[in-house]
């Protein structure tokens, strides 16, 4: 599991990429944590190069989001794909925070 983050203008980007899964939750939860402690902004998370995500790795996003909301920031989701896409969508995923098919839609829905 590798978690790098960038920062696109105000929006700060975490790509994740190798598989989010029970063996790495714990250390990928830590790591995302420790990126967005005192974030208040937007935070998107590029899921292009996510290959697994389990029910643990859920729950690590899941807690982001809620430290990013009680931040009075905001978390989203771009660039799910397949078998993740899947996984977001079978639980429930967009209700809690936004999914976007690209980086760049989610741009625009930030400027919009």
């Amino acid at each position: 599991m590798n978690i790098e983050p960038r920062r696109v203008h105000d929006v700060l980007i975490i790509d994740m990429s190798g598989k989010l899964d029970t063996l790495s939750a714990r250390d990928a939860e830590a790591r995302l944590l420790d990126i967005i402690e005192g974030e208040t902004g937007r935070v998107l998370l590029n899921l292009e190069k996510l290959a697994y995500v389990s029910s643990a790795g859920l729950r690590v996003i899941i807690q982001a989001g809620k430290v990013l909301q009680g931040n009075g920031g905001e978390i989203g989701i771009c660039n799910a794909r397949g078998g993740v896409r899947d996984v977001l969508e079978v639980f429930d995923m967009h209700s809690l925070m936004k999914i976007y098919d690209t980086e760049k839609e989610a741009f625009a829905s930030f400027l919009a």
